[in-house]
């Protein structure tokens, strides 16, 4: 008798199962193989909006920063892309920061010159104007989102979000971006050739090419 009992308890737990997997089914973010891109779609501009890890000691390095805007160039070697960054602290302060991504032949990722832990993945975004980026290295894994605006749609922040989630990263900080309404402008001023190492005194950050 009781293992008749137990038999249909088991079958109500499995079809429970089966119900909480389909009410709460995610959708992954699809993943973009770096070396078929149309490079020239993704070259240029890009603004900082969120990031999203399974641990906050992953998202620390971003708390301090107000706005960041990239600039990916291409080198003049095909497998190699520049990647510029401005950005902006919540002091006020502006930080160069450039890396070099190594695009590898029957590689779906990108290598980061100097860093051989770091691996690099980009995702498509329900948002045509932005992209989803997943750094892993080897004390930390997270995803970035990145927009060709500044102030992206907020279904399209909820997308990234939702995204995270089904990657079980919990932790979210959403970039402020504060200090350029203070200023009145989607620009700021930044010479690319001073020291990456340095830290500039200034209330604008912008690319200024030469």
């Amino acid at each position: 008798m009781a293992l008749e009992m137990e038999i249909p308890w088991a079958c109500l737990l499995y079809l429970y199962g089966l119900l909480v997997n389909a009410l709460s089914l995610c959708e992954a973010p699809v993943k973009l193989h770096a070396n078929e891109l149309d490079r020239d779609q993704y070259l240029g501009r890009w603004f900082f909006i969120a990031a999203a890890s399974a641990s906050p000691s992953s998202l620390e390095t971003f708390t301090t920063t107000d706005n960041t805007v990239f600039r990916m160039t291409q080198s003049d070697s095909p497998e190699r892309l520049q990647l510029q960054a401005a950005i902006q602290l919540k002091t006020g302060e502006c930080m160069p920061r450039s890396w070099i991504y190594l695009l590898k032949v029957n590689s779906t990722d990108m290598a980061t010159e100097g860093r051989p832990h770091m691996r690099t993945e980009l995702f498509s975004s329900k948002c045509p104007d932005s992209i989803i980026v997943q750094e892993t290295d080897q004390d930390y894994q997270r995803i970035l989102l990145y927009s060709r605006v500044l102030h992206p749609a907020e279904e399209c922040i909820a997308d990234f979000k939702d995204k995270a989630f089904c990657l079980d990263m919990d932790e979210f900080l959403l970039i402020p971006r504060t200090q350029e309404k203070k200023q009145g402008r989607e620009e700021w001023k930044f010479i690319l050739t001073i020291p990456l190492t340095s830290v500039m005194h200034t209330d604008v950050c912008e690319f200024q090419d030469s």
